[in-house]
């Protein structure tokens, strides 16, 4: 028997029986917020009272996506589309998650969303990057180039057209597409990534290191404009969501937004520390350093190994002047990662502030050790280190100090540093 495409299942079983017929979709919730059960619980009894209508079933579909009920959202969106055939909305979010399982069988219903609404610059590029998935590379490029038309600030409508001249062999206008939507999505690793293997396709080998190298700071944020498909991730009322959401809105400097996710978040369930922690860094970042360290601080009672909340404290408590408490937390997180070598630098500063030579060489002797490739953290190692030779040389001891100064030039000169020239002439002064 041959195999029917699942679009084509999904509307045959429409049309089997009338929509108020069918059976509400019921996912199982165990484990689910008491809020998201609510929530669906809602949403189900609207639909009893309206089964014929189109947008209770779209609305009802929207909220099962949101809470990652896929196959149940599926079913919903299919009898919303059905019911209300002129409403672009359904066939669209259809699409997109059919699209999740078979880029084939999303094209009819992209086209069909398209039909009603030709002029949303999103579904151009969602249409387009199934097209590309399935190998229609000409059909693909002529929709990146409509959604660009369209919206000239979208990043992924230059990014699919770069990919598609990279593919094609067209290096410059690869290279064109692509330094764009780097330019509009700068937080986007994969679209550096493709910049960097066009620069290296047109024979800028250094470039595309280059590139390469900075985008390995980037986090894998896949941010869209998509007003439509953001609509149904706002929805989602469990805790991961709120983070996520706050996530996004930090990326693009919404400081505020990323804030009010987050506390409500934790006003859903503060025993999250993940959430807690996302908050103090917001707060850092939005100038709040007493609201910082309080979060921080919840999060590290809750989930004391959670990554990265250790450091986070120490330098927090380090910058309001407790430095007996950023001591005690860089030395917690150096239990836990022994190569951090960003606390090495906080403890020796505390060592340093406190007249312990013996700990303060000790420590930065480690930190030497471990060689940091990191820019910040290499730079305020030798910085440390430079400051420890000149107190050593204000003491008297030449010898010690030409030792921290050999191993501040050292570094220097392993990243090239424009340091290492006065470095290699002050440690030639202390020879003397």
């Amino acid at each position: 028997m041959t195999a029917r495409p699942l679009t084509l299942l999904l509307f045959a079983a429409a049309t089997a029986a009338p929509a108020g017929a069918q059976q509400i979709p019921n996912p199982r919730l165990e484990g689910t917020e008491p809020a998201v059960r609510q929530r669906l619980a809602s949403l189900q009894a609207d639909l009893r009272a309206a089964a014929g209508n189109g947008d209770a079933w779209g609305r009802y579909g929207m909220a099962l996506e949101a809470h990652t009920f896929t196959d149940e959202a599926i079913v919903a969106y299919r009898h919303a589309h059905e019911l209300s055939p002129r409403t672009f909305r359904w066939p669209y979010l259809l699409a997109a998650l059919i699209d999740e399982r078979s880029a084939a069988d999303s094209l009819p219903l992209y086209r069909a969303a398209l039909g009603l609404d030709p002029d949303y610059a999103p579904a151009h590029v969602r249409l387009a990057e199934a097209l590309e998935r399935t190998g229609q590379f000409d059909a693909a490029n002529q929709e990146y180039a409509q959604a660009a038309r369209l919206d000239p600030a979208n990043a992924h409508a230059h990014a699919g057209l770069g990919r598609l001249a990279l593919t094609a062999g067209d290096s410059d206008a690869a290279i064109r597409h692509l330094s764009r939507a780097r330019e509009l999505a700068a937080e986007n690793r994969s679209f550096a990534v493709t910049l960097a293997q066009a620069h290296a396709r047109a024979g800028d080998r250094q470039r595309g290191q280059q590139i390469a190298a900075a985008a390995r700071s980037l986090g894998r944020i896949n941010y869209r404009d998509d007003p439509i498909r953001s609509s149904v991730h706002d929805l989602a009322l469990d805790a991961r969501s709120y983070l996520r959401r706050a996530n996004a809105h930090r990326v693009h400097g919404e400081l505020a937004l990323a804030q009010r996710e987050l506390r409500a978040g934790i006003a859903l369930d503060a025993s999250r520390p993940e959430l807690h922690f996302a908050l103090a860094e917001v707060l850092a970042a939005s100038g709040d350093p007493a609201g910082s360290l309080a979060a921080a601080r919840s999060a590290y009672q809750l989930h004391p190994e959670l990554e990265g909340v250790a450091p986070f404290l120490a330098r927090a408590l380090f910058q309001t002047g407790d430095l007996s408490g950023a001591l005690a937390m860089a030395e917690e997180a150096l239990r836990l990662d022994a190569s951090d070598v960003s606390m090495m630098l906080l403890v020796a500063l505390v060592s340093a502030e406190r007249g312990d030579v013996v700990r303060t060489v000790d420590v930065l002797d480690r930190a030497y050790r471990e060689r940091p490739q990191d820019p910040p953290t290499r730079d305020g190692l030798i910085q440390l280190l430079t400051n420890v030779g000149e107190a050593m040389v204000s003491s008297g001891l030449p010898d010690a100090a030409a030792g921290q100064f050999r191993k501040a030039l050292d570094l220097a000169e392993e990243a090239g540093s424009p340091e290492a020239a006065g470095l290699r002439r002050r440690l030639a002064q202390i020879r003397r």
